[in-house]
């Protein structure tokens, strides 16, 4: 390996300056020494198996285990799985392999990997305002599940019985005894005062008892008005926030506390963690499986689960929510898994991993939503309705239908706490990936006098704290609603433009043979012409499909019978584009940079910068830097 130093007479001032924002474009200083070149490197993982851990960490997140099952619900089920394996094919895994290998390549952080295509660096800072929107929107989830765990220590479980200060008229129990006799309560007690019910929270609607000229009788199961009443606290709507909820304040504290105490010593800490928070979680859901399965109508639960209607698949918002869906489970387009590959090693094998991981996220979905269905079965058998009717889709499912599986468990309040305890750890797996990439995006942003022994600590404390402020939002009374605005549009339109324009930039502007030959020189084999295909030509068109029919099929957010105002439908938009924003304005930037035409102008920021090409000749790979014309980059990948 080798490479030529650039000699120059610049101060240091306008050296650091250069490195923090013309390295971008790759003007960078590079030492003439190997073994200063392998320092330049990120820290690395123990071993390899702690990296695809780590990385299994990430990808197996909330996602899989609240987000999948009620989508598959909300989608017919069963049918819903056809399309998700055919979109974790045809999308996951190619986007998946091709973020694994960039990270791994260069070992760069999200901004500075796009000197690979200095055009299309506002990717970089796209992912960067993504992570600081699903860092504290995700996290809640955190803060949530531990004032769980603080209320399983009671003598009984909070959200198994009626009669609580937060409980309605209308509450019922179900158990080993049936359905609580509250439920043939008089229509007269209707105008009780109760919250929304909403697909978003998982409500159950039950139809007990009923007067022709009157409106159903609305019951809430003693777990949903918990979640609902107690925990959330919900107010009227949007714009009645109301005041913080001290329990919920104290509960996002110590969520952002712990998250900086994992994250402050970089992968260090993190590499040992992963072993148990990646591992646990399917330890015990296995258990939960195993008791649920004995549950009457568990079975009635799982089929519903798994049984295909095909009818559904006439749906093109089933083949939509199957591809957003992927971006939730396995991780790829957010940034996170090249962060987390630029501290493997340079020559682990990207293709097996990445398939491993991808493979072993995608049954972790589908036995995540096995255990949830078994108990939905049970509770549908309780109380006598049939499955689909008895909670409805939404992410409130993990905070309804899983303790009520716990509550059934011999000694319901250790399982309680040690059900949530995993809550936590897949929260931290996949929170920590979206705090580093964030950190990795401010630290290639810092001029090289800033890189100090504990910027790691510093910067996760700075982005922490900002993270502390802005989800304290989500503490109030209508914070559910916030969340749930944010959850309807944040990744509306990021997460297909982010995927479209990194295989855009690799495989037509840097070009596949160029990407090809440096994947072959990590692994030793070049990518089958079945991938190429996929990526750069399949995965992009199938992604602005999506996109474009996504956006036609446009419905204002709604939360159960709640409509937003126009105020928070337009907040929404602007939240959505807000991420996108970067990349046309830092297109721009990068042109006025270049000289000559428009056409040459172009031309020269589509080109790898000579800081990649400089990286490519310290692994013995060509340096030319010249374009590759269209024709002969379709004819490579075709295999010509």
């Amino acid at each position: 390996m080798y490479f030529v130093s650039d000699r120059s007479n610049k101060t240091m001032t306008e050296q650091e300056t250069e490195l923090c924002l013309s390295e971008l474009v790759g003007d960078e200083k590079v030492e003439n020494s190997n073994q200063e070149n392998v320092d330049l490197r990120k820290p690395q993982w123990s071993n390899k198996f702690q990296g695809i851990i780590a990385v299994l960490g990430y990808s197996v997140g909330l996602g899989n285990l609240w987000r999948f099952p009620y989508i598959c619900q909300k989608n017919g089920g069963g049918a819903f799985l056809i399309p998700y394996v055919i979109s974790t094919a045809v999308l996951a895994i190619p986007l998946f392999i091709l973020e694994v290998s960039l990270g791994q390549f260069s070992a760069k952080g999200p901004i500075k990997i796009w000197a690979i295509c200095p055009l299309m660096t506002g990717l970089g800072f796209c992912i960067l305002a993504v992570s600081c929107i699903i860092v504290p929107y995700y996290s809640m989830m955190f803060a949530w599940a531990l004032y769980y765990i603080y209320s399983s220590f009671s003598a009984v479980l909070p959200w198994t019985t009626c009669g609580n200060p937060w409980n309605t008229p209308l509450c019922v129990v179900v158990g080993d005894n049936g359905v609580n006799s509250s439920i043939y309560i008089k229509t007269t007690q209707e105008n009780v005062t109760a919250p929304y019910t909403t697909e978003s929270t998982g409500h159950a609607k039950f139809n007990k008892t009923q007067k022709a000229s009157e409106s159903n009788v609305f019951g809430h199961t003693s777990t949903e008005e918990f979640w609902q009443n107690k925990v959330l606290g919900v107010s009227t709507g949007i714009d009645d926030l109301g005041a913080m909820q001290p329990h919920l304040v104290i509960c996002w504290f110590i969520t952002c506390v712990a998250f900086f105490l994992c994250i402050m010593k970089g992968i260090k800490s993190l590499g040992k963690v992963v072993y148990v928070t990646a591992l646990m979680p399917y330890v015990l859901l296995f258990v939960f499986l195993v008791r649920s399965c004995t549950m009457p109508g568990a079975v009635d639960g799982i089929l519903f689960f798994l049984t295909p209607d095909f009818t559904r698949l006439q749906h093109p918002q089933v083949w939509l929510e199957a591809m957003v869906q992927v971006f939730f489970s396995v991780g790829p387009a957010w940034g996170t898994l090249i962060v987390m590959a630029s501290h493997n090693s340079f020559n682990s094998n990207v293709i097996r991993d990445s398939i491993i991981v991808t493979v072993i996220g995608e049954l972790t979905s589908v036995f995540a939503g096995i255990v949830a269905f078994a108990t939905v079965g049970y509770l549908a058998h309780s109380l006598q309705q049939p499955v689909a009717d008895v909670v409805t889709s939404g992410p409130g499912i993990g905070f309804i239908v899983y303790p009520e599986a716990v509550a059934l468990l011999p000694l319901p309040q250790l399982w309680s706490v040690f059900f949530f305890i995993t809550v936590l750890m897949i929260a931290v797996d996949s929170m920590l990936g979206h705090v580093e990439t964030a950190i990795g995006c401010m630290e290639d942003l810092l001029p090289r006098r800033f890189h100090i022994k504990h910027l790691q600590t510093i910067m996760a404390a700075v982005f922490m704290g900002a993270v502390v402020l802005s989800g304290l939002v989500f503490t109030t009374h209508g914070g559910i609603y916030v969340f749930q605005l944010v959850d309807w549009y944040f990744a509306a339109v990021a997460c297909y433009i982010i995927a479209v324009l990194e295989c855009v930039a690799v495989g037509w502007c840097y070009g596949v043979k160029r990407f090809s030959a440096d994947v072959q020189m990590m692994i030793g084999k070049r990518l089958p012409v079945i991938y190429k295909v996929a990526c750069f030509i399949v995965v992009p068109a199938l992604l602005i499909t999506a996109l474009v029919l996504t956006l036609a099929s446009y419905k204002p957010p709604r939360y159960g019978e709640y409509d937003y105002p126009m105020s928070a439908i337009v907040f929404g938009w602007s939240l959505a584009l807000l991420s996108v924003v970067p990349i046309p304005v830092t297109m721009v930037i990068q042109m006025l940079k270049m000289e000559g035409s428009l056409a040459q102008r172009i031309k020269a920021s589509v080109m790898p910068s000579r800081a990649w090409l400089r990286l490519r000749r310290q692994h013995g790979l060509e340096d030319e830097q010249e374009s590759i014309s269209v024709k002969d980059n379709l004819l490579f990948m075709i295999g010509r």
